[in-house]
C-alpha cells in the first residue's frame, strides 16, 4: 500500500487513475501553450487532504507522467517527492494550491497559468470579459490579484485565495492567472475558456473593442451547456492530440 493509496483510502487503481488524469490534463494544456515552463496543475483526491501537483521548473509539461507528480496535504506538507530518470524541481508556488484548495473544497481541480493573452490583459489592467461563447462562465467576473509576485509564503496564498473568492478564475496582474474546476474536465475547459476569451478580446481592439454578452445570454449559456456536457467533450478533443503525440506515461 502506497502513502497515497492509505491516506487517501482508495486502492492502487483509483491512485493510478488520478495520476494519470492530471498528467493528461498537463501535457493538454501544455500543448495549449498555456502553462508556460513555470506554471502547474494541481487535483486534490476527493473524500481526503491528499493533492497531487504537476512538476515546477524545468519539466516539459507536454511529456508528465503519472509518476512525476508531486503529494502535498492540504497543509503544504510534502508527503511524497517523486524520484526516477531525472531530478524534478518542486513547484515553488505550492501554495497557491494548497491554499485554494482549503478555501474551496468543491473545487478537486486548480491551474497556475502563464498564458499569453488573458496575462496580457491583466499587464495592461483590463478585466477579463465574457465577449466569446466559450468564455461564459466568466460572466461574474474575473478578479485581479494586483501583485506579480511569485506566491512564496502563506500570507500571499491567503491574500490571492481571498481574491479569487468564490469565481472560476482570478488575474495575477502582470504573471499569470489561477483558474479552478469542480472537476479536472471543468478546469480545464475553464483553462481553454479564460485564454480563448482573453484572445477575442485583444483582436477585436483594432475594431473598436470587444462587447461583452448581456448577463441573460450568460445564464441561457450556463444552463444549456450544462445539459450538453461541454466539459467532456472538450477533454475528449483534446485528450485525442495529447494520444497522437505518443509520448509514453
Amino acid at each position: 500500500m502506497s502513502l497515497v493509496t492509505e491516506r487517501a483510502r482508495i486502492s492502487r487503481e483509483e491512485e493510478h487513475a488520478y495520476r494519470r488524469r492530471l498528467a493528461v490534463m498537463c501535457r493538454m494544456v501544455g500543448l495549449q501553450g498555456s502553462i508556460g515552463m513555470f506554471g502547474h496543475i494541481s487535483l486534490r483526491i476527493p473524500n481526503s487532504d491528499v493533492v497531487l501537483i504537476t512538476p515546477g521548473a524545468g519539466a516539459d509539461k507536454t511529456m508528465v507522467r503519472p509518476d512525476q507528480l508531486f503529494v502535498y496535504d492540504i497543509d503544504g506538507n510534502v508527503l511524497e517527492h517523486p524520484t526516477g530518470d531525472k531530478p524534478l524541481t518542486v513547484p515553488a508556488e505550492f501554495r497557491i494550491h494548497t491554499q485554494v484548495h482549503k478555501d474551496r473544497p468543491e473545487m478537486m481541480a486548480v491551474a497556475h497559468l502563464h498564458s499569453v493573452y488573458s496575462t496580457l490583459l491583466g499587464v495592461v489592467n483590463r478585466p477579463i470579459l465574457p465577449v466569446f461563447n466559450q468564455g461564459f462562465m466568466f460572466g461574474d467576473g474575473v478578479p485581479t490579484w494586483d501583485n506579480p509576485s511569485l506566491v512564496l509564503h502563506d500570507a500571499q496564498a491567503i491574500e490571492l485565495s481571498k481574491t479569487l473568492g468564490d469565481k472560476l478564475a482570478c488575474q495575477m496582474r502582470g504573471h499569470g492567472s489561477v483558474v479552478v474546476g469542480e472537476t479536472a474536465e471543468n478546469c480545464f475547459m475553464n483553462c481553454t475558456g479564460i485564454e480563448d476569451t482573453a484572445r477575442m478580446q485583444i483582436m477585436a481592439e483594432p475594431f473598436g473593442g470587444a462587447a461583452p454578452f448581456a448577463p441573460e445570454y450568460i445564464q441561457r449559456a450556463i444552463q444549456s451547456r450544462g445539459t450538453l456536457n461541454v466539459a467532456k467533450v472538450v477533454w475528449q478533443y483534446w485528450e485525442q492530440k495529447v494520444d497522437a503525440q505518443g509520448v509514453p506515461y
